[in-house]
């Protein structure tokens, strides 16, 4: 992954998780958590387009 896919993935992740789960029709429960199958399945079919290994290696290295 470069760090252009890593910085979009970022922000989207940041954007949908944190503000507006309903932008792609997400829910997260009561303590903000989201099914991670559900999310990138849906984050895919949104047009930002990662896999479960891309999200692990966002999550481990990015600061935010």
């Amino acid at each position: 992954m470069n760090t252009k896919q890593e910085k979009r993935i970022s922000k989207f992740l940041s954007l949908i998780l944190r503000h507006r789960p309903e932008k792609i029709n997400i829910e997260l429960d009561n303590f903000g958590w989201a099914n991670v199958d559900e999310l990138i399945k849906k984050c895919n079919g949104f047009g930002v387009r990662f896999t479960k290994e891309d999200l692990d290696y966002v999550v481990e290295n990015n600061s935010k």
